[in-house]
């Protein structure tokens, strides 16, 4: 998917629609973000990425912030409108990582929702599409339906923002539980009306 197809799937139908919410288990911390909003972060970061690092389709993007952090959801999104590669590290062409971690970033954000960020000074208009289409889209069952409220269950870290890639494009509202037990889940699942748990 590329930026404006990304940005026409986050700007599509009810635009104070959560497209992605995500709960902290540990933290108890919860964010809404509506297509409007998402689609305003990852244009930021895909601004950053070409305007301030100068990268191109085929380099690497390395996150050390965790794979199912919201964060990290919204500059794989970032990266792949690129044509960028996102990797969990520092072995990378540039590194985005939070503020209070021991490896070295190019830029670090706050892990707190209201902390302000550093990307918040460049432009929320999305880049023209860069390079070939990436690969980052998971496969989604060929019977969900669109629009669908989805949890997210076992899927690893680094499957997260490619499964939320796909739901997206497809419609869908993503929820993403970090930290959670069965119980827990169960509980977010009768809360925001889940339908579909992949």
């Amino acid at each position: 998917m590329n930026s404006d197809e990304l940005r026409a799937a986050l700007l599509s139908g009810d635009l104070s629609r959560p497209r992605l919410t995500w709960y902290d288990a540990h933290s108890g911390e919860r964010i809404d973000l509506s297509g409007k909003t998402l689609a305003n972060w990852v244009a930021k970061a895909a601004n950053w990425l070409d305007l301030e690092m100068a990268l191109a389709p085929g380099d690497v993007l390395g996150l050390t912030i965790p794979g199912d952090h919201w964060r990290a959801i919204y500059w794989s999104l970032a990266a792949w409108t690129r044509g960028l590669s996102v990797i969990p590290g520092t072995d990378a062409d540039a590194v985005v990582g939070l503020v209070g971690q021991p490896d070295a970033a190019d830029l670090a954000e706050p892990a707190a929702a209201l902390a302000r960020s550093p990307l918040q000074a460049m432009s929320d208009a999305m880049p023209p599409p860069a390079g070939p289409e990436p690969t980052g889209a998971a496969q989604l069952p060929a019977d969900l339906p669109a629009e669908s409220r989805v949890l997210l269950g076992d899927q690893t870290a680094d499957q997260i923002a490619a499964l939320t890639a796909g739901l997206i494009g497809h419609g869908c509202s993503v929820l993403v539980v970090r930290g959670a037990d069965a119980q827990a889940r169960d509980a977010v699942r009768a809360a925001e009306a889940v339908n579909i748990v992949l």
